[in-house]
């Protein structure tokens, strides 16, 4: 029986305009979110990740960003199409976001209180006594001690791991169906980021609830992810079930982030690395946009663009090597 898609990205393009000069972030990207499931989108700083999850939430700053072409659709709806008044009843309610830094992303003027009751009273149309207690049973669901204290507490006043649970509140405040979670670990201790991803983990059982989750840690996709995007200058190189990706990666590039993992009880004086960094957008090399980092790039890698090709029934990849 084949599941249910609750988000399906097709054929999306997304660019900025500097200096006159069109620079495309997300390249004909395309993908699908199951229902219930998590979708990891892996790669380097500067892939087009968070372009990526912005474009999806419509909030990519105009000028400079355009999603120029491309189709996203949501429950059914392409959410291109629809009018801003009408993205605004779906953000925070219908799909939510974590982004990255919860210390800028929380207004610093705000108690944590006001900024979750906020939701309720938007998208719920609660009054304030009610918002209050569901700002404090949301405060309860993300493990905040002393809820009703944290309540009237700003954003400086908590450790990095507490806003994140804030942020993780007002993101899960209205059960959404889709959840994106922008590298909601990177700036976290390992003791917890276990918490925050058991917790989200949790919560996405309990309200069946589907996710993409951004993240360049492939020991956390290999933790949350059904499915896996990775993604290299803005294109998407491999897609595949999580499973999959760890077991037979295809793309030179997946093979070289893999290799980059410490592995268990093996010694060695230097961690192995992919030489050389992610080409400027601006700059964009003819051909394969990872030769110049690629063990096996050949005449024809430097002169004509690999297809994202179908491998087998559950996996893609864009090489000639393959």
């Amino acid at each position: 029986m084949a599941e249910e898609v609750i988000l399906k990205v097709e054929n999306l393009i997304t660019n900025f305009n500097v200096s006159g000069k069109n620079i495309f972030a997300v390249d004909d990207c395309s993908f699908h979110v199951n229902k219930g499931k998590t979708l990891g989108i892996v790669g380097e700083s500067g892939c087009g990740k968070s372009v990526t999850s912005l474009s999806i939430m419509r909030l990519i700053p105009s000028p400079p960003g355009k999603i120029s072409s491309g189709k996203i659709f949501f429950e059914k709806k392409n959410l291109l199409q629809l009018s801003e008044k009408e993205m605004q009843s779906i953000r925070g309610n219908r799909i939510s976001m974590i982004f990255q830094e919860p210390m800028t992303s929380l207004n610093p003027v705000y108690t944590i209180g006001y900024q979750i009751a906020e939701v309720f009273i938007l998208h719920k149309g609660a009054n304030h006594k009610d918002a209050r207690d569901l700002s404090i049973e949301m405060l309860k669901q993300v493990r905040i001690p002393s809820p009703e204290k944290r309540f009237n507490e700003y954003p400086h006043q908590l450790s990095g791991g507490m806003r994140q649970r804030i942020m993780i509140a007002i993101a899960l405040a209205c059960k959404p169906a889709l959840l994106i979670a922008d590298e909601p670990t990177t700036a976290l201790d390992v003791t917890i980021q276990a918490q925050i991803l058991a917790l989200m983990n949790n919560l996405q059982k309990e309200n069946g609830m589907s996710t993409i989750l951004i993240t360049h840690d492939l020991g956390v996709v290999a933790e949350t992810c059904d499915d896996v995007v990775v993604m290299y200058a803005g294109k998407v190189v491999e897609k595949s079930s999580a499973k999959e990706l760890f077991t037979n990666p295809k793309h030179p590039y997946t093979i070289g982030l893999l290799n980059s993992i410490p592995k268990l009880g093996e010694k060695k004086h230097r961690l192995n690395t992919i030489p050389g960094i992610v080409p400027s957008l601006a700059n964009l090399p003819k051909g394969c946009r990872f030769q110049d980092r690629c063990p096996l790039a050949t005449k024809e890698c430097k002169e004509t663009e690999p297809e994202l090709k179908l491998i087998n029934p559950n996996k893609y990849a864009a090489c000639f090597k393959i």
